[in-house]
């Protein structure tokens, strides 16, 4: 397995926590000030994050700070990470079409649950998106 191979399978898990704690305050902001902008920032954000190999914004200033402050750097598997930053991306842009649509109490209940994913990531190391990944990809991947 090459080296590019290893590096696109996993992804660093202090990083990870540290957007999604910038995913909390962001989302958290947005929905305080109704933003249907800064939902589809997010939702960009979430996009570069999931369907690409690219570093996007949020995880720029995460490795900034994972190296600022010297932590110690943990692989993790990549692939249930993407899945959860694509389900991401469907919360985030469904925020910006519900204010959009200006159905309120709908954004706000669909922006409590992002906020509420992305705290027991960043505080916790919990990735609901990951269960949902191992719930709903896995079995339709294994083998035999």
């Amino acid at each position: 397995m090459s080296e590019t191979t290893v590096a696109k399978s996993y992804l660093e898990e202090n990083t990870i926590r540290f957007v999604a704690l910038q995913v909390v305050i962001i989302s958290a902001v947005l929905l305080a000030i109704q933003s249907k902008y800064l939902a589809l920032l997010l939702a960009i954000d979430f996009a570069v994050r999931a369907f690409t190999y690219l570093p996007s914004p949020l995880a720029a200033v995460a490795k900034f700070l994972v190296k600022q402050f010297n932590i110690e750097r943990k692989p993790v598997f990549a692939a249930p990470k993407k899945f959860a930053a694509a389900l991401g991306f469907v919360f985030s842009l469904s925020i910006f079409l519900l204010f959009q649509f200006e159905l309120t109490t709908a954004a706000f209940a669909v922006g409590g649950v992002l906020v509420f994913c992305a705290v027991l990531e960043s505080f916790f190391k919990i990735c609901v998106g990951c269960y949902v990944y191992d719930w709903v990809v896995v079995p339709f991947t294994k083998k035999g």
